[in-house]
């Protein structure tokens, strides 16, 4: 296992630096003048070019790049943004795969237990809606009913928790609803098609001849063998998660990486833009690095070399 976590780290590390050299690139194919956009109204060319040798923008590519990774991994750039912007943002995606988790367990398990009877039929036509509906559609119709139509809930904005408890849980309700419930369809989709095949093995079949309850059958016998796959979605959700996220703090007003990226781009700060990038991408990793460290702890049979 340790040998594994290693050489996943050094993969996490590579990818992490390709996606560095990508993200420069791409942003530098914009031909926009980010001093220009610095200076506003007070724009001349003289003081562009002022501008442009005091942020060295106008040193050849390779160099900015490199100048760029001083900045962001030695002079701590990277470290600051990770510190101000990171929390609100990984808060929101954790506490929306969780809620995911839970509701797409919960729908899975009723539909097993009820097999192809109208409840089950019911749940999947839920989650197949629900799968149709982009998050920031369905984040904007929750501001507009529950914020605006019916004032029940804060419309922008998460404080922190030292703020109050109640005041924090409320902030958080519409932002955490809409992510989970743009993810829980084909989770609970999956996770029921891993349930389904799992109940036709052999030592199901003897534990339901011996009487026990479907209910107790699938806690106890099937579960756990289902969340390999549920696993792996869940990973291969984060980007698509990701993106949503960056969606619903605009919607909300939340002041995480996904305001920070769109202020940067829009104002051309091509700096702020890329080493936002860079933290989205190791939030990226992480998570698929914890999915594959979970396969472990869930089933200890799976052998890492």
């Amino acid at each position: 296992m340790t040998r594994f976590l290693l050489r996943r780290v050094a993969e996490a590390v590579g990818a992490l630096f390709g996606i560095m050299i990508l993200i420069f690139a791409l942003l530098h194919l914009y031909h926009g003048s980010p001093a220009a956009a610095i200076l506003g109204k007070q724009v001349t060319p003289q003081r562009i070019a002022h501008l442009n040798a005091q942020m060295g923008l106008n040193r050849p590519v390779p160099i900015q790049f490199l100048l760029w990774m001083k900045a962001a991994l030695w002079n701590g750039a990277l470290v600051g943004v990770l510190t101000r912007l990171l929390p609100p943002t990984v808060e929101l995606l954790g506490l929306g795969v969780l809620v995911a988790v839970l509701l797409a367990v919960v729908a899975a398990t009723v539909q097993v237990h009820h097999s192809r009877s109208l409840l089950d039929r019911a749940i999947g036509v839920i989650l197949n809606t629900l799968s149709a509906i982009p998050g920031f559609w369905l984040g904007s119709l929750l501001v507009f009913v529950f914020a605006v139509t019916y004032p029940i809930l804060p419309a922008s904005g998460v404080p922190v928790m030292h703020h109050g408890l109640g005041t924090w849980f409320r902030h958080e309700i519409m932002p955490v609803t809409t992510l989970s419930l743009s993810v829980v369809g084909p989770w609970a989709r999956h996770l029921r098609a891993s349930l389904d095949e799992a109940g036709t093995a052999d030592y199901v079949r003897t534990a339901r001849a011996k009487g026990v309850a479907e209910f107790n059958l699938v806690r106890h016998h099937t579960f756990k063998n289902s969340l390999l796959p549920l696993i792996t979605i869940i990973g291969m959700s984060l980007p698509t998660m990701l993106n949503t996220v960056i969606a619903l703090e605009i919607i909300f007003a939340i002041r995480g990486l996904g305001v920070a990226l769109i202020v940067s781009l829009n104002g051309l700060f091509f700096a702020l833009a890329t080493t936002v990038s860079l933290a989205l991408a190791l939030v990226t990793v992480l998570g698929s690095l914890c999915a594959d460290v979970a396969y472990g702890l869930v089933d200890p049979r799976i052998q890492y070399r």
